[in-house]
């Protein structure tokens, strides 16, 4: 279903000398506002569950170093119509009082996601793309426009690798080290954390949502799910909640293929429910209907 395109052992964000000390000495002062992990055996595995953690998952956990550091008050993103990024800056933005603009690709009804991002305080502008990366250079557009900060689709930000390392590494260093450790994988950020923080433990990928590009695997094993990504996964977990069609896919492999005392990485439970509902918002926009983008553009510098 999905393809792994890498050729080699390439962790892109290992690359020039990135190695673990480097992250760890770039994240020497910081202090995690969140609990630590909570970890739950289940059917003799062991499982991450960032659901308790706070409302939207360790996407929230590792970007709190990179929304709580930058000098900009506006941060701009591309949310798709499914995702848990865009749900996780809303959150932070709202935690740390730093506006958010999300760039969402248009359609007929706002999906639940785009509609919980509203409901947490974001500004959503709505454009008709023919695939994600175009949003994504709308985006990066914006922000040099207006003077913000730019984050890159799938959260793909040195920060917030290096505070997903800290995050990691700080819990286990002083408890016994996982022989393998499973999860999910769609741009990767982390499979690669964990690669970086657990250099001795074997990471295994499940592929979910799209191809798997250069640098984006690392050393980690890689299967890719029978099912595409809008359907749920064959087997939902009952003893922690997880988003059934994303990581209940990593939990099913696990169980099928994965061997007594592996480790899961469970990244967020199923999202709250969005209060506004989809008649409350106007999402469509025709080709070539750029409204959202040039009618919002501040005319003051927010840095």
């Amino acid at each position: 279903m999905f393809i792994n395109k890498q050729k080699g052992l390439e962790n892109k964000d290992m690359s020039e000398g990135r190695d673990l000390q480097y992250y760890l000495d770039l994240t020497r002062d910081f202090k995690s506002s969140f609990p630590p992990f909570n970890v739950k055996e289940v059917g003799g595995f062991f499982v991450i569950d960032e659901s308790v953690s706070n409302p939207v998952g360790a996407k929230a956990r590792f970007g709190e170093l990179l929304v709580r550091s930058m000098k900009e008050r506006e941060m701009v993103y591309v949310q798709p119509r499914r995702g848990y990024a865009g749900i996780s800056l809303s959150y932070l933005g709202k935690k740390f009082g730093k506006d958010l603009t999300l760039i969402m690709p248009a359609s007929k009804e706002a999906s639940e996601h785009q509609r919980l991002c509203i409901d947490l305080g974001a500004r959503a502008l709505f454009t008709r793309v023919a695939a994600m990366p175009n949003a994504n250079a709308t985006a990066k557009k914006w922000a040099e426009a207006t003077g913000s900060a730019f984050i890159p689709l799938g959260l793909q930000h040195e920060l917030i690798t290096a505070c997903g390392v800290r995050c990691v590494w700080e819990f286990f260093k002083n408890r016994e080290k996982p022989k393998r450790m499973w999860c999910v994988i769609s741009t990767g950020v982390l499979s690669r954390i964990l690669q970086i923080a657990l250099p001795d433990t074997e990471i295994i990928n499940v592929a979910v949502a799209r191809n798997i590009q250069q640098g984006e695997l690392g050393r980690a094993k890689f299967w890719a799910y029978h099912k595409p990504f809008e359907a749920k996964s064959d087997l939902i977990p009952t003893a922690f909640n997880c988003e059934e069609s994303y990581d209940a896919k990593g939990w099913d492999y696990m169980n099928r293929y994965g061997e007594q005392g592996d480790w899961f990485f469970s990244v967020a439970g199923n999202a709250p429910k969005a209060t506004i509902q989809p008649k409350e918002v106007d999402s469509y926009r025709d080709w070539n209907d750029a409204r959202d983008i040039k009618n919002n553009i501040p005319n003051v510098d927010k840095r």
